[in-house]
């Protein structure tokens, strides 16, 4: 674990973090690949039937608005909630796998089953609303670690640290208002786009 550690901060933050994610993103591929007869039968965007759902079905915006809502800020808060911990920095890491992880393995499912009508797919599934998700993450996971590492390594009073988490809180509010436009998004843009490409499937 030392010997890891001492890697990790010998390459910077920056690369540190986009190794985690090419580590995930490598661990998506071949999860997809190998196991494919197990999870086949169990995600919903391979299932014609679910597809044909969501191009003839109605929607409720609001409804629709609500559940995204729920999905990201549930995901933010406890973020930012477990960052402020001493599990913040390996939370981080594990986060930096994940995205990698999903990303990849999300992309390959599509990929093998849709070929490359699939990049469609792909395409309506994470536009517009991905272009606001992404810097958001990354600001997030960037934001949270200077955080967590002057929390965790600056000799500094409990009261020192409640200042520190407090300067943090208006960044965290900006960019929850910046997530929540992402959600408009994808809500009301986005499910647009999809239907009209699920009718080249």
């Amino acid at each position: 674990m030392d010997f890891v550690k001492q890697q990790l901060r010998r390459l910077g933050e920056v690369k540190a973090g986009l190794l985690l994610m090419a580590i995930g993103a490598v661990l998506g591929i071949i999860f997809a690949r190998v196991f494919k007869s197990f999870y086949q039968g169990n995600i919903n965007i391979l299932d014609k039937d679910y597809l044909y759902q969501i191009r003839t079905a109605s929607i409720d915006y609001k409804l629709l608005l609500k559940y995204v809502y729920w999905d990201l800020f549930k995901n933010f808060i406890l973020f930012w909630m477990v960052c402020v911990t001493s599990l913040g920095i390996p939370f981080i890491c594990l986060c930096l796998v994940y995205i990698g992880f999903q990303g990849s393995f999300f992309v390959s499912v599509i990929l093998m089953e849709y070929h490359f009508k699939g990049l469609l797919l792909i395409f309506g599934y994470t536009f517009p609303q991905y272009l606001i998700y992404i810097p958001v993450a990354l600001i997030s996971l960037r934001c949270a670690f200077w955080l967590c590492k002057s929390l965790r390594y600056d000799m500094t009073s409990k009261k020192g640290k409640r200042e520190k988490i407090g300067k943090y809180m208006f960044l965290v509010i900006l960019l929850g208002m910046v997530l929540a436009l992402g959600g408009l998004s994808e809500a009301y843009i986005g499910s647009y786009i999809i239907r009209k490409i699920l009718y080249f499937f």
